[in-house]
């Protein structure tokens, strides 16, 4: 076929919501202390895999012991619930790692982490979840895999990993865990790069554009 025909707009992101503020509230409803470097990944656990929060957990259970202070959270739902609680108890991450109510402020959950944890292991698009936690100044460690790492470029802080690489994830997990927080300076910075290409306005103004284009060539 004709690849000149092919355009491809990326859907945005809510970047006036997804933005840094304080999640202290939110920190403390999740049990976090101010000391806690708390990882999370966030999105659905259904049978088979998840999102590869097992693999988030094994990786958890190898580092857990060079980063004392890191916390483990798994933010979502789905019908792996039960598998994942056992899994934290035989790993001997009980109150190092759990799971959190559902939440539906997922502005405020991005803010009260810090770092994001997208170990996929199955297929993703074009992850939306990796642009809002760079948009709220989060770093982001993540699956080399299909559209990952064209979400990561976006605001590069973090790591990328391959998939199912258990111990690679967990020597991540040391390395950022060890690296300072972004001021709010530096925060700033990292969503102002996110607006700037992927602001729902973004893929608004290329869409008229493309019909505008079509409407002249017709």
């Amino acid at each position: 076929g004709d690849y000149s025909k092919i355009h491809v707009i990326h859907g945005g992101i809510d970047t006036e919501r997804f933005r840094p503020f304080d999640a202290g509230a939110q920190r403390q409803a999740w049990g976090l202390a101010p000391e806690h470097f708390a990882f999370a990944t966030i999105g659905g656990y259904d049978l088979p895999r998840g999102k590869g929060q097992r693999e988030f957990l094994l990786a958890a259970a190898h580092a857990c012991e060079e980063i004392p202070e890191a916390r483990f959270l798994i933010v979502g739902r789905g019908n792996m619930k039960q598998i994942l609680k056992a899994d934290i108890v035989r790993l001997g991450l009980t109150g190092k790692a759990w799971l959190t109510p559902y939440c539906r402020e997922m502005p405020a959950a991005m803010n009260a982490l810090d770092c994001l944890v997208h170990p996929q292991v199955g297929t993703e698009a074009f992850p939306g979840v990796v642009l809002e936690a760079f948009a709220c100044g989060k770093p982001v460690i993540a699956s080399r895999l299909d559209g990952i790492p064209e979400a990561f470029a976006v605001g590069g802080l973090g790591q990328l990993v391959e998939p199912e690489a258990v111990p690679e994830l967990a020597q991540a997990l040391v390395a950022w865990a060890e690296r300072p927080r972004l001021n709010a300076q530096e925060k700033a910075a990292l969503h102002q790069q996110v607006s700037t290409v992927f602001s729902l306005a973004v893929p608004a103004r290329k869409t008229l554009e493309l019909y505008r284009e079509l409407l002249r060539t017709r």
